[in-house]
């Protein structure tokens, strides 16, 4: 058989072949290419964290569940790293307020610990927990571990996110107010102490 007649011969093979399997091929490759991970799902809009504490008096127990100690008011957390210049000033601010008698003492703060995977708890502990620190938090210190899952409220269960990426990553030093719900009511990332924030921070605790 010639060249011409080898040409003939596969043209007809390929057309009497069922189906467009080149086509669906491609498409396939493609689709793979345009989503090659599965679709995450969504963050709940209704978050809570149930952590490890310093186990101090005023952190109420070895563990602490935001929402249930909460009791239906709003909570302000204020996220924390050791080496933060700025959640140093923060919470110094915040105790002078209070030592003041600008702050009751029953107003709902919490400090929460936010990189467990290079800062151990002991390090929390002796700048946040501690009476030798000027850092001492007069209000409970959560203490998560790397990897910690937030709760979503509505269900009842682990989310699949832990919990920084679950209240979006905030930055150290940052505010995340949770209404008596576990909904965020109230955001901000000011570096430094600064009253005019902490001024509206109190409007929504009291």
């Amino acid at each position: 058989m010639n060249n011409r007649g080898k040409l003939v011969f596969l043209m007809a093979f390929f057309f009497i072949l069922p189906g467009c399997y080149g086509i669906e091929t491609n498409t396939q490759s493609s689709d793979q290419e345009d989503n090659p991970y599965p679709t995450s799902p969504p963050i709940p809009e209704y978050l809570n964290l149930v952590a490890d504490t310093a186990e101090r008096d005023i952190d109420r127990g070895s563990s602490f569940n935001i929402l249930e100690d909460a009791d239906g008011a709003n909570t302000m957390i204020l996220w924390v790293s050791t080496g933060c210049s700025g959640c140093h000033d923060w919470t110094e601010m915040i105790v002078g307020e209070m030592d003041s008698g600008n702050i009751s003492s029953d107003i709902r703060i919490i400090s929460v610990h936010r990189y467990p995977s290079f800062e151990t708890k002991q390090e929390v502990i002796d700048v946040y927990a501690s009476e030798n620190s000027s850092t001492n938090s007069p209000w409970p210190v959560l203490i998560p571990y790397d990897g910690q899952p937030a709760i979503d409220v509505e269900k009842n269960n682990d989310t699949e996110y832990d919990y920084s990426e679950a209240f979006e990553n905030p930055a150290t030093p940052s505010f995340t107010i949770l209404d008596g719900d576990g909904k965020t009511i109230w955001k901000n990332r000011t570096y430094w102490a600064n009253q005019t924030v902490l001024d509206e921070a109190l409007e929504y605790l009291e």
